[in-house]
Order: C-alpha cells, then structure tokens, then sequence
C-alpha cells in the first residue's frame, strides 16, 4: 500500500489517475498485496540471471502439444485465448479456447488447459496471450478459480499477455482495452506478470518502422492510468525494436527495477537487422532482455555478436586514423 500513496504523491500519478481503481484498491487492501510477480531467473536459477536464456513453447493449443511440452525441456509454455467452441460440444456455447485468430474451435479450453498444467506438476511457467478483450472478459473467472481463490499454491510464473496499444506501421489491428486488461491484472492477478505490447503492421513488404515515443506514451500513459506500479514485460516485435533503439533504452531506463523487453517474432516474413538487435539487447543487458524467437533467428542473432565486434573495432580503426591524419595537418 505505501507503493500506491507514494505514486499518488508523485506526478506519474496525477492527471489521468483512475480513482475508481484506487476505491477499490484501499477499499479492500487484500487487492493490493505486497507480494509482485518475481524475475523468472527465481525460477530457474541455471539461467544465471541471463533472460536470453529462457525457452519458449509456442502455440500450445491442442492437448497433444500441451502433453508433450509439459513433458519437454522449455521453460515457458505460451498459448493463445480466444472466445469460440470446444471440438465435440454440441452445444456449441463460445468459451475461452486455446487458439490461434483466425481459428475458434479447439480440442483444449482454457480451463483444461490449466488443469492440465497444474495436475501435471511440472517446473514450468505459462503465458497466456489474450486476443481480445472478449477473451480475457470471459477468462477472469477461471483463472480466479483456478490461479487465486484455490488452496494449491502455483510456484511457477504466470504472464498474462495482451497487446492494448495500437502501434507501429499504423496498425489497423484492434487492441485489446488497456484500462480493461490493466486494472483486472492490478485488482485481481496481483501474482501475474504483466505482458503488455502494440498491435503492429510489419513483414510482407513493410520493412521499415519503430515504437515512436509516441506510442510508448500511449503505453506508459495507460500504465499510470491504472496504478501499474509493479514490474511488467513489454512484448516488442523483433524487426521493429532493432529501428527502435533510443525508444526502447529510454523505457526500460526509465520504468521501476525489474521491468524488462520481451522481444519477438513469429513471422518468416519479418526483416530484422540483426547487429541492430544484437547492440540493443547487449545495451539494454540480459538481465532485462527475454527473447521469443525462432531457432534460425536465434542462431543469427549469436553470429551478429562477431559482427557487432568487427563493426566497433572497424570504426575504432577509422577513428584513430582520421586523429592521426589531424595531429599530421597540425
């Protein structure tokens, strides 16, 4: 609680203040624990404080890949939340799913899916990536039942992820509601960590963009807006960080210790320079740094660090030659 009164007393908390999210935060102060979501490296401690070095299951929508990755080597499970039905429910009611837009059938609910999980015991974190606000409406209950109001104790971390800004190439893509998905992660999934992006418009054809200072004062305005005065991740695509680089240091330097990148790609389509994204990650540190991305891209990003090496001693060479033709002239 004096987390709440200090940022009240601050000018990050003034303006835009929701004072109904702050009744209900000191109406009931068991919404507002003391307890925050902890750096994975408190997980799993051989990763030695390097977040890089965090796996990644992707789009485990089905039963038969969530058995298998439970029972893999990956450290986190992601899988995606729409509304739609249950493959061999007749009645064909909408529930929260585990799919991929543009899909809405599946043969896993959200709600197998977390008792899958939980009975399975297994020494793994899960991200839940919510597509809509309808998603993540529908959603509240269980995981209240299934993750909060339960005497089995999660010891593994929890994200919840929702993409709740429009962002960068002018993204035609429909967030889902900030203060919605915000103050629902405040009052009601203190444990969670929040995973929050822009929709973005990259890859096939467009190459060229970044998350303006603009758009991140979208993103930090709405944070502030809510009382959102824990650590949280921002899900940032892989393509459009590396053109982002003042934005991105600038965030993270600015926001509340233990706030850190999540960058991304799911897409072939995408182009990323990768000793851009190699300097912005090194820059940053990999205490602060997760990185989702696919195998090949991984693989190249660890042969830009001998890029990223040539170009600085190259320009280091340069240097020293154009001051040594100076000190000549003089």
């Amino acid at each position: 609680m004096r987390c709440l009164f200090s940022l009240l007393r601050s000018k990050r908390g003034l303006g835009s203040t929701n004072w109904k999210l702050i009744y209900q935060l000191t109406a009931n102060p068991k919404n507002y624990p003391e307890t925050m979501p902890d750096s994975l490296s408190n997980y799993f401690p051989e990763i030695n404080d390097d977040l890089t070095k965090v796996t990644w299951a992707h789009g485990v929508n089905s039963r038969e890949k969530l058995q298998r990755e439970l029972n893999g080597s990956a450290m986190m499970i992601e899988a995606d939340v729409v509304l739609g039905t249950l493959i061999g429910d007749r009645s064909q009611q909408l529930i929260p799913i585990m799919a991929h837009p543009p899909e809405n059938t599946s043969d896993l609910s959200l709600e197998m899916f977390i008792v899958m999980f939980l009975d399975s015991q297994a020494a793994k974190g899960m991200k839940l990536d919510f597509k809509s606000r309808e998603a993540f409406s529908a959603s509240e209950n269980i995981l209240e039942e299934h993750l909060i109001n339960t005497s089995y104790q999660f010891e593994y971390p929890i994200w919840l992820n929702a993409d709740i800004i429009r962002g960068p190439v002018n993204s035609k893509k429909e967030p889902v509601d900030p203060d919605f998905f915000l103050s629902a992660c405040v009052t009601k999934f203190p444990i969670a960590m929040p995973s929050v992006g822009w929709t973005t418009e990259y890859g096939n054809g467009i190459d060229t963009g970044s998350y303006t200072p603009e758009i991140i004062s979208d993103m930090t305005e709405a944070l502030n807006r809510n009382l959102v005065v824990k650590p949280v991740t921002f899900a940032v695509r892989a393509g459009l960080a590396a053109q982002s680089y003042d934005a991105l240091t600038n965030l993270i330097g600015s926001s509340v210790p233990g706030t850190t990148l999540t960058i991304w790609c799911s897409s072939p389509n995408d182009v990323t320079d990768m000793v851009l994204l190699r300097k912005l990650i090194d820059d940053i540190g990999v205490d602060k740094v997760y990185l989702d991305l696919p195998p090949d891209m991984m693989e190249a990003l660890k042969s830009s660090a001998g890029n990223l090496i040539g170009k600085c001693a190259l320009i280091a060479a340069t240097t020293l030659l154009a001051l040594g033709k100076y000190g000549l002239q003089q």
